[in-house]
């Protein structure tokens, strides 16, 4: 049988690998690193993962409401650092539920708020992935177990090379475009 913690612990994993997924796979996908011929799956699986992550998120969030060994209130969910329980870490979670709140909305709603700010808005992501991070670090009731810490140092080096890896390339074809812009004559 399913403890509440048990759900709750689980929801938050299943979250945080999922927006850990979407994050890489938009990085990778709104990039030059991919062929235009995979792009449109990659962004599909990004958008995917990114809603069930976020679901998740809530799920880990509600059942905390019903649990009775660490009781949770509403504003104990809804205001960071407000939860006598781990605030630091906990706050760190809510603000990155908020985060990827705003994604959500700007992306459903991208005609409404315009692509530049959903295109400003796209990059919270990263400092959420990070937030979550940290949460579940100073939150988790199982960081301190070995295969809890790999998972969240195996994701989180990834996570760090992919950004290298796509600020380099960046940098790459911008050089690359500025240079044939020079030699022509255009700019």
């Amino acid at each position: 049988m399913f403890s509440v913690w048990s759900v709750t612990k689980a929801a938050g994993v299943s979250s945080y690998l999922l927006l850990f997924v979407s994050v890489i796979m938009g990085t990778i996908g709104y990039s030059q690193l991919v062929s235009a011929k995979h792009r449109g799956r990659l962004i599909f699986y990004h958008q995917w993962t990114g809603w069930f992550g976020f679901l998740f998120g809530l799920l880990h969030g509600i059942v905390l409401l019903i649990d009775t060994y660490e009781p949770f209130s509403i504003i104990d969910l809804l205001v960071p650092f407000f939860s006598p329980y781990k605030s630091a870490g906990t706050g760190l979670g809510i603000i990155a539920l908020y985060m990827y709140v705003a994604v959500m909305v700007t992306s459903d709603w991208m005609k409404l708020f315009g692509r530049k700010v959903w295109r400003i808005v796209h990059y919270l992501p990263f400092a959420a992935y990070i937030l979550a991070l940290l949460h579940g670090l100073l939150a988790g009731s199982d960081s301190s177990r070995t295969a809890v810490k790999m998972m969240y140092a195996v994701t989180g080096l990834l996570f760090l090379v992919v950004i290298a890896v796509r600020m380099g390339w960046g940098k790459q074809a911008n050089n690359k475009e500025q240079g044939h812009a020079y030699t022509t004559g255009r700019r």
